[in-house]
């Protein structure tokens, strides 16, 4: 009877040692995970938090510089995964702290990162209905360092905030939001509508229309507010009207996806489907320039690398001299403006590869054109294709679709120019139909920033130097998983982030109770974690083991840690500095009667692989069993006596008279 407890003990020993090697992370690439091996998403679980996973993170390429005390910032998503939600990752890809904000929209969360708001810092990031594709209609959660959710922030009016952007303003004090709403508006040039061939089209002439707003965070005041059909022309968009174009599947025409704002009070805009980047007046909402598509007011001082961006995210200004090593400012000249704006170029649209590269690229590029007025007006586009319906020249059938698309929008004045000042070519060619980012990472003062790029619809970030060299690069899905929307992240991003939760650590013990497993979802102080015994609970703690924190979850053999037969058990988390950190004590873990039955000698005579724990449970087990066994034979022999009309069977008789004992035997 013992030998199938056996045999089970052993193989719960195989299937902990396997699982103790998954939680040993490491930054070297494992194709295994990378080809599919174990799925789109590869993830680890947890003892101690049954119910969160996080990506098993490949690095393809590492270099020192990126671990730099920033976390990474990302939302993994995606069909592949059951309980999707922001997560922060230390400098090897292991989680720090993961929630699942559920919704009865699957609680997707997007636009993940740490912000300062009156001079605190807060996660922030976007929830809701995001059933739409592409865009949303929920609410933005503003987290303290204990992650309580202290503002939850909506736009203005009866309008809706959307997932793409939410940006705290340099005031500190308000913020930035992308609202997607249906709104009526002749389309009729685009497409014609048959009721008879699509009932929808009964009530025809719809746009997701775009608009931005910028409140006051305290009190939800609107403080300014655009739209986009009331300054950009239907026409400037790439994106195909198809089957769209009626109430109940309006036309998205325009696709904003991010806003900042800068010290002038003006706005940058980036759409997606109009392949442009667009400064906006702070006071009228008038167009003060367009870089790329359509309408582009810029000449490409280039090759027309600068200008052929399509479907593009994330456009930013950045500091002038940011860039202390690699590039120098113009010399200044009165009434000329000289800025440096990055953004991440998709170069595909929902697996639509017909503008732009054969990757996904981050640019810098530098930007001139004449100090905005009030009286000053953006020159007229180098080719307006609002005027050109033909869009055809002589030599049109030399040229491919991107050549054709740069001689078409380049622009002719001098007084308004751009150039690449560096391309960030990601080194696996990864090409991202939707999503993405790019960030600049400051560094020592008189250094070159790094640059991180996330890549949205696919699983990837990347670490750049300033001059595009590849420093790190990795997979937090597998590459079957690209352009399939298993796994992904809208942006991905790197901050300082020092998280204190109000909750205790987690302490476990496996079925074996051989491991004890400890974490503490959220704390980024834990340098080190001690294991303590006691026999009976009464405050006489003694530390058993200790070892330095690395992943979010550590494991403590019982077998290792001379714990012998100490009944409670309890983890504590130490800062670097040996102290406990506040709330660093684990509730205490009661292994229960049985730990204390045995002493130290007699596991000392179980096989090695044999742990008196184990011991003692297949001890009892078999126990219990006899006992279990005798109890219902006796149950039933009383009640065969019942049934016989002998009450008063002795031992071992069997069904009445058909067998006796030789003594019950009469001659």
């Amino acid at each position: 009877m013992l030998l199938p407890f056996l045999f089970l003990h052993h193989l719960t020993l195989c299937l902990a040692a396997s699982s103790r090697q998954a939680f040993d992370p490491s930054i070297e690439y494992n194709e295994a995970i990378d080809n599919g091996t174990y799925g789109y998403y590869p993830a680890y679980t947890f003892a101690t938090e049954p119910e969160i996973t996080s990506p098993k993170t490949n690095w393809l390429q590492w270099d020192p510089s990126c671990d730099d005390g920033l976390l990474y910032f990302v939302t993994p998503r995606g069909w592949g995964l059951e309980r999707p939600g922001p997560s922060i990752l230390d400098w090897k890809g292991e989680l720090v702290w993961f929630e699942h904000f559920a919704n009865e929209f699957g609680g997707q969360a997007y636009d993940f990162m740490v912000q300062t708001y009156l001079g605190e810092e807060f996660l922030t990031f976007w929830t809701g209905d995001d059933r739409v594709r592409g865009h949303g209609s929920g609410t933005y959660f503003m987290l303290n360092s204990s992650y309580d959710v202290v503002h939850e922030v909506n736009a203005a009016g009866e309008l809706a905030a959307d997932l793409h952007e939410f940006l705290i303003t340099p005031e500190g004090s308000t913020a930035l939001m992308t609202i997607y709403q249906p709104y009526q508006f002749d389309v009729t040039s685009f497409r014609e509508f048959d009721v008879r061939e699509n009932p929808k089209d009964e009530d025809p002439n719809w746009i997701w229309d775009c608009l931005f707003q910028e409140i006051d965070i305290a009190t939800n005041e609107l403080l300014f507010q655009w739209r986009a059909s009331d300054h950009i022309d239907l026409n400037d968009t790439y994106h195909n009207v198809w089957g769209t174009g009626n109430r109940d599947d309006p036309f998205d025409w325009y696709h904003l996806n991010s806003i900042t704002k800068d010290g002038a009070g003006n706005y940058l805009l980036s759409a997606r489907y109009t392949h442009s980047i667009t400064y906006v007046s702070g006071t009228t909402g008038d167009v003060l320039w367009t870089l790329g598509g359509k309408n582009n007011n810029f000449m490409d001082l280039g090759d027309g690398s600068a200008i052929n961006f399509a479907w593009q995210h994330d456009a930013r200004f950045v500091d002038l001299y940011a860039f202390p090593e690699s590039y120098t400012p113009p010399r200044e000249q009165k009434g000329i403006e000289t800025r440096l704006v990055t953004l991440f170029d998709n170069a595909a649209e929902d697996q639509n590869y017909e503008y732009g590269l054969e990757y996904s690229r981050g640019l810098l590029l530098e930007l001139t054109y004449p100090t905005p007025s009030p009286g000053r007006q953006a020159p007229a586009p180098g080719t307006d294709l609002r005027h050109k319906p033909s869009q055809t020249r002589e030599d049109d059938e030399d040229l491919d679709i991107n050549e054709l698309k740069v001689e078409l929008i380049n622009g002719t004045s001098p007084s308004h120019t751009v150039r690449v000042i560096q391309s960030f070519i990601p080194p696996d060619g990864v090409r991202s139909s939707s999503q993405g980012s790019m960030q600049i990472l400051p560094q020592e003062s008189g250094f070159d920033p790094l640059i991180f790029v996330g890549y949205g619809l696919n699983a990837v970030f990347t670490t750049f130097a300033s001059d595009g060299t590849p420093l790190c690069n990795a997979h937090y899905g597998a590459t079957t998983s690209w352009e399939r929307g298993d796994i992904q992240s809208y942006r991905a991003y790197k901050f300082p982030w020092i998280g204190r939760p109000r909750w205790s650590p987690k302490i476990g013990v496996s079925d074996d109770d051989v491991d004890v497993f400890a974490s503490w979802n959220g704390a980024t102080e834990v340098a080190e974690w001690v294991l303590e015994a006691s026999a009976e609970n009464d405050g006489d703690w003694e530390e058993v083991a200790r070892q330095d924190k690395d992943g979010f979850e550590a494991f403590f053999e019982l077998a290792d840690s001379e714990t012998g037969t100490l009944r409670f058990l309890r983890i504590v988390a130490l800062d670097v500095e040996g102290e406990v950190l506040p709330n660093g004590i684990s509730a205490v873990l009661d292994r229960g009667y049985t730990a204390s039955f045995f002493p130290d000698v007699v596991a000392q005579q179980i096989p090695e692989r044999l742990s008196q724990a184990s011991f003692q449970k297949v001890f009892w087990c078999v126990v219990a069993i006899v006992a279990g066994c005798y109890i219902a034979y006796e149950a039933y022999r009383r009640y065969l006596g019942w049934k016989q009309g002998q009450p008063a069977i002795g031992a071992w008789r069997w069904r009445g008279n058909g067998y006796h004992l030789l003594s019950d035997v009469t001659v």
